[in-house]
C-alpha cells in the first residue's frame, strides 16, 4: 500500500518517466529513506506509515512489479527461494552416497567425492553465464529453461550406469541449477522497495543457506533405509520437479525498464498464454529492444567486482564460507571413521540427525537477523535525519565472525579428542548461525550499495563462496589426518578471524570508496 502523491520529481511530467531514484533522495554515499530529512517541497510517494520514502518510486502502471499484490510478490519470492534451495540441496545430497558408489564403481570415496566438489565449483561458475543472460533475455526464461535442464540432468544422475556419466550429470546440475541462487536478488530488487529488501533477503537466505544441510539430512535417512544410491537422485528430481511446477504456476517477467515511459512499455497480457510467452522467452525476443544490449551488460558485470568496497566484502565472504562448504562436502568422511581408528563411527541415520544442528542454527540465524538488521537500519536512519548508508549492514557481520571462530575451534577439539557428540552439535549449529547472519548482511550490503546491479552482486558473492569451498573438500580430510583436527580447524578459525580485516576496512572506508569510484551504471 502506498499513499498517492504527485510525482513532482518527474521531468516536467511530459515524458511520463518516473525517476526510480529522484535527485532529492541522494545524500553523498547514502539515500534518504525518511521524509524527516526531505528538502523543500519535493513530493514523493511514501509507504503506508506516512514517512518511509518508497525507493524506487513506483509508476502508475499495474504491470510494474512494484505494484503487484503482496500475495503475487511473495509467491514469486517463495519460488525463487525454492530455486536457490534446489542448487545446494542437489549438490550436497550426493555427499551421502560416496561409499555406496565407491563399492559399485571400484573407486575410492575421495575419488567419488570429486564429482560433488566439481558440482559446487560449477555452482559458482554458472552464475557468470546466467546473470548476464538474465539481463539480456529476461529473468523468467533463464529461470525456466535452466530448471528444465536441471531436472533432466538430475534424472540422468539417477540412471547413470558409470562414474563418467554420473560425473558429467553432476557438473551440469551445478552449472544450470545455480541460476536460482544468482538471479534471485535481481527478482527481489525488481519487486520490493529498498526498505523491504533486507527482510526479503533473509527469507530467501533461510532456504538458500539451509539447503546444503537439508539435502544430506534427508539423503542420509533415505540411503539408510534403501541402501540404493539412485534413490537419492529420484528424491532430488522430485525437488527440482516441484520447482518447475512453481515456476510455471507463479513466475512472471520481473524486469521493468524504468527508462521507458508508461505509454511505450510493451504490453504484458494477463492471460495464461501471454504469461507463458514471458516465461519461455518468446515475449522477450519479440521485444528485444526493451532489454539492454550484450556489450554494456557484460561490461557492467565485470565492472561490479572492480568496485573496491564490494571487492572487500567478497574477499571476506570467500574466507568464511569456504569452510562451511568444505565441512559439508566432507561430513560423511569425517564422521564415518570407525571408533577403533579414532573416529565417531556414526551410521548414515545418525549423521542425518546430526544435520538438524545446522538447520536449527540457520533458522535461529534468520529469526535473529530478521529483526536485528532492521533495528540497526532504523536506528541509523533516526540518528542521521532520515539518511541511510549501506555500511550499517556490516555490524551484523562482527557478530557472525565472533560466533564462527569459537565454533570452528570447538569442532576441531571434538574431532581430535572424540569428545561427546553434543560438542559437535553445538559447533555445527553455532557455525551455521554465523554463516546465515553473515550471508544476509553481505548480500544486503551489495544490493544497497549497488542497486543497479542486483544479480551481478549476488553472482560475485556466490562465486566467492564456492571458489574457496569446492577445493576444501579435496584437502579437508588429508589435512586433518596430517596435522590433527585441532590444528586444522584452529587454522580455519584464524582465517575466519582475519576476515574481519576487510570488513573493518569496508565499514570505515566503504562510503568514501563508493563515492570515489562511483556507482555501476
Amino acid at each position: 500500500m502506498t499513499e498517492k502523491a504527485e510525482l513532482a520529481h518527474c521531468e516536467d511530467g511530459s515524458d511520463g518517466i518516473v525517476k526510480a531514484l529522484p535527485d532529492g533522495v541522494r545524500r553523498e554515499a547514502g539515500l534518504l529513506l525518511d521524509t524527516e530529512g526531505l528538502d523543500g517541497d519535493l513530493s514523493l510517494k511514501v509507504a503506508a506509515d506516512g514517512h518511509t520514502v518508497l525507493l524506487p518510486q513506483p509508476t502508475e502502471d499495474p504491470s510494474d512489479p512494484l505494484n503487484w499484490s503482496w500475495t503475487r510478490k511473495h509467491l514469486v519470492l517463495f519460488t525463487v527461494a525454492w530455486a536457490a534451495l534446489c542448487t545446494d540441496f542437489t549438490a550436497a545430497a550426493g555427499t551421502t552416497i560416496i561409499f555406496n558408489q565407491a563399492a559399485q564403481w571400484n573407486k575410492t570415496p575421495n575419488r567419488i567425492n570429486d564429482a560433488n566438489a566439481m558440482c559446487v565449483l560449477f555452482n559458482g561458475l554458472g552464475g557468470l553465464l546466467w546473470v548476464p543472460l538474465s539481463s539480456i533475455w529476461g529473468r523468467a526464461p533463464v529461470l525456466f529453461w535452466t530448471t528444465v535442464v536441471g531436472l533432466a540432468v538430475n534424472l540422468g544422475s539417477a540412471v547413470a550406469d558409470s562414474y563418467g556419466t554420473y560425473f558429467a550429470m553432476r557438473v551440469l546440475s551445478g552449472l544450470f541449477l545455480t541460476s536460482g541462487q544468482t538471479m534471485t536478488i535481481a527478482l527481489l530488487k525488481d519487486m520490493f522497495f529498498f526498505h523491504e529488501r533486507a527482510r526479503k533477503i533473509g527469507l530467501w537466505a533461510l532456504l538458500y543457506i539451509a539447503s546444503p544441510y537439508l539435502g544430506p539430512c534427508l539423503a542420509n535417512f533415505v540411503i539408510h533405509e534403501t541402501h540404493h544410491w539412485p534413490d537419492i537422485y529420484w528424491m532430488c528430481s522430485g525437488v527440482v520437479g516441484l520447482q518447475l511446477v512453481l515456476v510455471v504456476a507463479f513466475v512472471d517477467e520481473t524486469w521493468y525498464n524504468r527508462d521507458v515511459s508508461g505509454s511505450h512499455q510493451p504490453l504484458r497480457g494477463s492471460d495464461l498464454s501471454s504469461r507463458m510467452a514471458r516465461i519461455t522467452g518468446i515475449w522477450q525476443i519479440r521485444n528485444k529492444s526493451y532489454f539492454p544490449d550484450t556489450a554494456p551488460v557484460c561490461k557492467r558485470f565485470f565492472t561490479t567486482i572492480m568496485k573496491p568496497a564490494f571487492a572487500l566484502i567478497c574477499f571476506a565472504y570467500f574466507l568464511c564460507f569456504a569452510w562451511a562448504i568444505g565441512i559439508n562436502i566432507s561430513t560423511n568422511l569425517l564422521f564415518f571413521k570407525p571408533k577403533e581408528f579414532g573416529g565417531y563411527g556414526l551410521t548414515t541415520k545418525t549423521i542425518g540427525f546430526l544435520y538438524f544442528a545446522n538447520i536449527v542454527g540457520v533458522f535461529l540465524g534468520e529469526m535473529f537477523g530478521h529483526y536485528f538488521n532492521d533495528y540497526m537500519a532504523h536506528r541509523y536512519i533516526k540518528k542521521h535525519k532520515g539518511v541511510f548508508q549501506s555500511e550499517v549492514r556490516l555490524w551484523t557481520v562482527y557478530i557472525s565472525i565472533g560466533l564462527m571462530v569459537p565454533s570452528l575451534i570447538l569442532l576441531g577439539q571434538c574431532l581430535e579428542k572424540t569428545l561427546p557428540l553434543v560438542g559437535v552439535i553445538f559447533g555445527l549449529g553455532i557455525f551455521a548461525f554465523g554463516v546465515m547472519t553473515m550471508s544476509v548482511s553481505v548480500t544486503a550490503y551489495g544490493l544497497d550499495s549497488y542497486p543497479n546491479v542486483p544479480a551481478e552482486t549476488s553472482c560475485w558473492l556466490q562465486f566467492a563462496r564456492t571458489a574457496g569451498g569446492f577445493s576444501v573438500g579435496y584437502f579437508q580430510e588429508p589435512w586433518m589426518n596430517r596435522v590433527g583436527a585441532d590444528v586444522s580447524f584452529g587454522t580455519q578459525a584464524a582465517i575466519v578471524a582475519f576476515s574481519a580485516v576487510p570488513i573493518v576496512l569496508a565499514h570505515i572506508y566503504g562510503a568514501s570508496l563508493r563515492q570515489k569510484y562511483g556507482p555501476v551504471n
